[in-house]
């Protein structure tokens, strides 16, 4: 069982984590709201915004764990991180900027656009997990293995 602290704890990571998102995909809302009005849902899916969103995850996704990074220095090997933080700019962010490019210059055809919502939604998760774990590191002077799992 958590304990009250614990629990708060959880809550407030989730929270920070919820807020960061619904400011994402706020601009999409809008899209949406602009479509819906105007009545004209064509290139919709085609859209280089859906790239913004992804880039803008995983730079949230960057900061995150940068920050919790450097306020838990310690003395432990350091590259299971810089590993972490390397796969998410090569296998993350760079497709993401390749993605948009090549819908701003009128490259689009159905596969950059199913792929671009595939790296969407790899974002999402990359950063609920990674971003939670930057703020975990970034709030906790001491990390212990209770932080991720309930051994019971």
């Amino acid at each position: 069982m958590k304990s009250s602290k614990a629990l708060k704890f959880e809550s407030k990571i989730r929270n920070s984590l919820a807020v960061d998102l619904i400011f994402s995909f706020l601009p999409i809302a809008v899209l949406i709201t602009i479509k819906l009005l105007t009545v004209n849902f064509e290139n919709f899916f085609a859209r280089s915004d859906w790239s913004y969103i992804s880039m803008l995850l995983y730079g949230q996704t960057l900061i995150k764990l940068f920050t919790g990074i450097i306020k838990n220095m310690n003395t432990k090997d350091s590259s299971l991180m810089i590993l972490l933080v390397s796969c998410i700019l090569s296998f993350g962010l760079i497709p993401s900027i390749l993605f948009l490019v090549l819908i701003e210059i009128g490259k689009v055809n159905l596969a950059i656009i199913i792929l671009q919502f595939i790296w969407l939604i790899i974002s999402v998760v990359i950063y609920l997990l990674f971003g939670g774990l930057g703020l975990i590191l970034s709030e906790k002077s001491k990390i212990t293995t209770e932080d991720f799992i309930d051994e019971k």
